[in-house]
């Protein structure tokens, strides 16, 4: 009897140990360093599916053709264990372009843009499969429930984004944002300008004031992850970022043409790119692009859409690699 209580409390003893070391098992190497890359999907006023935009989560909307690469480097740290805080730099190129649009009434507006993306951003990661540890051996355990978790995750950040469109003639890229192409600079100083619509001529309206080059995001995502062993591992997570502007392709809202009020638009390039616009079909919805319509005047709605700010989404394959706690438990390298 006392034999059988002695091996009783050694095995409660082990149990308990054994438990309390799975437990500090995410304690034990909580940094990793992290590279992704993936594409990128640009969700604003130019391009865009088959049918008019979709507003949340936008997939419908998505237009593969101008799909565009996206890299990002980051920093994870697991504060709990089933919590994680990530830091990360993330460099895309966005896209879009409205003769690649499903929707004939975007391929008529014939505008198109493209920008780098420079975002810095942070972000609260839930395991609501949580990450165990890796198995020791054996190769079948490599398909085991151990090796993978599954995470949900927002963040936020900021950004610096720099939109260009083609000058078809030569062939260069030129920056739209200094152009005013919606009467930004019909006020020299970027004052709003205040002008009676062609349209409805009982309608005052004001032409919007310059945009920065910065502005916020907020993030949600889902992501999965795979241990290959103690060091490393590999996931994939898509996330859906809204922004704080409106003016990643330089769409806002409505057209302006300086030539109304007699006024020298800021640029040789302003007028080319402010209305590209050509005449279309109604009933067969074809788009005649060897045809060249008349300019709109100023106050023409349609050029963008002023109610919903620009978003993009990410698709990313992520590398991690954990550190190795060193004196005082701070992270290091192998």
């Amino acid at each position: 009897m006392k034999k059988i209580a002695t091996l009783t409390i050694t095995f409660l003893i082990i149990v308990i140990m054994s438990l309390n070391i799975k437990a500090q098992y995410w304690k034990r190497e909580p940094a990793s360093l992290i590279y992704a890359n993936g594409t990128n999907h640009f969700m604003g006023d130019l391009g865009g599916g088959k049918r008019e935009a979709a507003h949340f989560l936008g997939v419908r909307d998505l237009d593969y053709q101008v799909t565009r690469p996206t890299w990002q480097i980051g920093y994870r740290y697991r504060f709990h264990e089933l919590f994680c805080v990530r830091a990360t730099y993330t460099f895309a190129i966005l896209r879009g372009k409205d003769k690649a649009s499903g929707f004939f009434g975007r391929r008529a507006r014939n505008l198109s843009f493209r920008s780098p993306l420079h975002e810095l951003g942070v972000q609260i990661e839930y395991y609501f499969l949580k990450e165990l540890p890796p198995a020791r051996s054996a190769i079948t355990s490599l398909l085991g429930r151990r090796n993978f978790a599954a995470y949900i995750f927002f963040g936020t950040g900021g950004f610096y984004f720099n939109p260009k469109a083609k000058y078809e003639p030569t062939g260069k890229w030129i920056a739209l944002r200094p152009l005013g192409t919606e009467g930004q600079y019909a006020n020299p100083d970027g004052t709003p300008f205040t002008y009676t619509s062609f349209y409805a001529p009982h309608e005052e309206l004001q032409t919007p004031k310059p945009y920065k080059p910065f502005a916020a995001f907020i993030s949600f995502g889902l992501g999965v992850k795979y241990n290959i062993n103690r060091r490393w591992a590999v996931g994939l997570e898509m996330s859906n970022r809204y922004t704080s502007t409106d003016y990643l392709d330089d769409t806002h809202d409505r057209y302006f043409n300086y030539a109304d009020f007699g006024l020298t638009p800021p640029s040789e390039y302003t007028t080319y790119f402010a209305d590209r616009h050509v005449p279309y079909n109604a009933e067969t919805q074809e788009v005649l692009y060897d045809q060249q319509a008349e300019p709109y005047h100023s106050g023409k709605a349609g050029r963008g859409d002023p109610n919903y700010n620009d978003a993009y989404i990410f698709t990313l394959i992520t590398v991690y690699y954990k550190l190795k706690k060193g004196k005082h438990n701070m992270p290091k390298f192998r």
